[in-house]
């Protein structure tokens, strides 16, 4: 084996271990509970519906389910979930672990089509495979019970299968590139889509005058195919047709609100392309001199060979699907970036990091012609700490700006267990609650995380109000109590401070049975884009209130 092939290899073993050892060493968070929750129900009903028997998953009310409860969500993250459960049982190995083996998956499909456009360069490909292997925050995103690592593999594959159909212009690999896209859009409706449109430009830019007329018409007969396919299922789902539109139903925030005087559109833009570097996706200085490498063959043709020697084409072309896919989500997204602190949900935009971080292994690959040494040196530091963001890595949470070594704080914690609010909740109701205890949590996500670890045990109340996306019927037939008019619940969890106002209302029913001293975060796992890779400070801790025993209410005996 050629020696920088087995480097390569060396590397996705490293790779692979970090993406697969000790998923159970922090529990399910808000998006992962759920979707944990629904992949078991889809195993034991064969449908993804919200009711399990006892508690739903419905999202802030009810947002997230059509009228026959059935989550309308991109379906294929349930179904992988699902197969983890069926093989590793409901813990968090079986919610993570097919997720862990589809981001090992998409960095296979990631060196093999490395080697399709870079067949002359094994050094430049393990640059740019190490950094994407070993990304810490790449690596964090596989391992989630979500839809991260199949949207990163969606991608990854659909790069190589289209490269291999454009080689062969044989109808077996479109046809897989075909399957690959629609499940890229089950997966996750945007990001499904925004992978085949950023193909598309890249086709149209680079390859639109080769085309052959019989081929136009393979790609528009398979982009029809899996649009048509697309839709059928969004109408099935009621996404298209059903009484309340799409963007109603999944906007947590009207975009009509914002009032600024930039356009939304550029503003998203904006943030997006701000935090994508602040973050070290894109390395600024390296940012920097890989336009200066684009741009010097065009403004100084005398240099044109020092340019062409370095293999600069094809890895512009990575950079520009990459580049595509996020502006494209940034643009058209249905996040609100312009609120809560204007800061971007990187998660989104998973797909698009092992591409963009082509651009460091191209910067190296230019050192290590010139100075070895400092290519290793350099090197190291893009790969292993944030020095490319400094000055501008501001964490969300902490404030100041951080010289973290990501990938040596990445290794550290999942090797360790990570208490987190889920874990100590759950442990305290199944310590303290009796079968079938009614409780009552105002933040959905929190409580659909602990639904996949107390469904059995309790019974969640208050689900809806009279605003619900669910008809009344619906739900009430199922346990009234779902309703908030007939919650009348043993148990209150908050995992925001109680206001003084509140403490008036349920003060005289409700007693303080414990104060957590967790965080109240969203997140409760290592977080490299805010740099808490040790858990958050607690703050003012979650309150659990019990409800005051009357003569009524006492045990007997």
């Amino acid at each position: 084996m050629e020696p920088w092939a087995a480097l390569s290899l060396l590397v996705f073993l490293v790779a692979a271990y970090l993406s697969l050892a000790q998923l159970d060493y922090v529990a399910l968070w808000d998006d992962e509970g759920p979707t944990a929750a629904l992949g078991r129900n889809l195993l034991e009903n064969g449908d993804i519906k919200g009711w399990d028997g006892r508690n739903i998953i419905s999202g802030p009310n009810g947002r997230t389910l059509n009228p026959d409860l059935r989550d309308v969500l991109p379906p294929l993250q349930y179904a992988v979930t699902a197969v983890g459960i069926a093989l590793f049982g409901e813990n968090e190995v079986g919610a993570r672990v097919m997720h862990a083996l589809a981001g090992v998956l998409a960095l296979v499909f990631f060196y093999l089509a490395l080697r399709q456009q870079l067949p002359n360069h094994p050094r430049l490909i393990f640059f740019i495979f190490c950094f994407a292997a070993w990304s810490a925050q790449l690596l964090l995103y596989f391992r989630q019970c979500r839809y991260y690592a199949v949207m990163a593999l969606c991608m990854t594959a659909g790069l190589w299968l289209y490269e291999r159909w454009w080689q062969t212009r044989k109808v077996a690999w479109l046809a897989a590139l075909s399957l690959v896209a629609l499940l890229a859009f089950l997966n996750h409706y945007n990001g499904g889509a925004f992978t085949m449109i950023a193909l598309a430009l890249w086709h149209l830019i680079w390859r639109a005058r080769e085309t052959r007329r019989r081929d136009w018409a393979a790609l528009m007969i398979s982009g029809l195919t899996v649009v048509a396919l697309s839709l059928g299922y969004l109408i099935f789902i009621g996404l298209i047709g059903a009484e309340r539109e799409l963007s109603a139903r999944f906007l947590t925030v009207d975009m009509s609100e914002y009032t600024g005087a930039v356009p939304l559109v550029l503003l998203n833009v904006w943030i997006c392309v701000r935090d994508l570097f602040a973050a070290d996706w894109i390395s600024w200085p390296v940012f920097l001199w890989f336009i200066g490498m684009l741009w010097l063959p065009w403004r100084a043709p005398h240099r044109r060979p020092l340019t062409d020697a370095l293999p600069v084409a094809p890895v512009a072309q990575f950079v520009f699907i990459g580049a595509s896919f996020a502006l494209l989500l940034a643009a058209f997204t249905q996040q609100p970036l312009w609120v809560d602190g204007v800061y971007l949900d990187y998660r989104y935009y998973v797909a698009a990091l092992p591409l963009l971080l082509a651009m460091k292994g191209l910067f190296i690959e230019w050192l290590w012609r010139r100075q070895k040494a400092v290519a290793a040196l350099v090197g190291a530091s893009l790969l292993f700490t944030s020095v490319g963001a400094a000055p501008f890595n501001v964490p969300f949470l902490t404030g100041g700006t951080t010289l973290d070594a990501h990938l040596y704080r990445f290794v550290r914690e999942i090797h360790r267990p990570y208490p987190g609010a889920i874990e100590a909740v759950s442990d305290y109701l199944h310590r303290h609650a009796r079968q079938d205890d009614l409780v009552y949590l105002p933040s959905s996500g929190h409580r659909e995380a602990l639904t996949f670890y107390q469904s059995d045990r309790i019974l969640f109340c208050g689900v809806f109000d009279a605003d619900a996306w669910v008809p009344a019927e619906a739900y009430t037939a199922l346990r009234p109590s779902l309703a908030d008019t007939d919650c009348m619940p043993e148990w209150i969890i908050l995992f925001s401070p109680p206001s003084q106002e509140y403490w008036q209302q349920v003060g005289s029913r409700y007693a303080l049975a414990a104060r957590l001293p967790f965080s109240a975060a969203s997140t409760q796992r290592p977080e490299i884009k805010w740099h808490a890779f040790t858990p958050i400070p607690p703050g003012p801790g979650i309150a659990i209130l019990r409800k005051r025993e009357t003569p009524e209410t006492q045990p007997s005996g």
